[in-house]
């Protein structure tokens, strides 16, 4: 019994571990111009999904497209983008002699365009 307690006690030791490895991770600094990077990313994605949203807007709509992933998918996931994309030039405009920024806000934008470059992959929609 006695064994027993000693093993749980060692893997709650190494969870704990594992989890204090993991927020310090999550709270890892990242450039600011990595920042700015990612945030400047967002437009090229965001341009092919408006482009796609303009040569469907027409009543009726050309054929091959889809109201409702327009409203479903890529309306939502472009927001989402710009969402990531404005706090990461609000980060950099509030600290402008940062050096470094939080990885979140990069992680929020690869996140948010890779999502968004999924749906437009998905729908046959060109991206480039």
């Amino acid at each position: 019994m006695r064994m027993l307690s000693l093993v749980a006690v060692a893997a709650m030791t190494i969870s704990l571990g594992s989890c204090a490895a993991l927020q310090k991770l999550s709270s890892t600094e990242v450039p600011v111009n990595a920042i700015m990077v990612a945030a400047n990313g967002v437009d090229a994605v965001e341009t092919a999904a408006t482009a796609y949203i303009r040569y469907c807007t027409p009543n009726p709509s050309p054929k091959g497209c889809d109201d409702a992933v327009i409203k479903n998918k890529i309306v939502p996931a472009v927001k989402a983008a710009r969402i990531a994309r404005d706090a990461a030039e609000k980060f950099v405009t509030d600290n402008p002699n940062a050096t470094m920024g939080p990885a979140t806000l990069v992680s929020a934008i690869t996140a948010s365009v890779s999502a968004l470059q999924t749906i437009l992959a998905q729908n046959s929609i060109p991206s480039k």
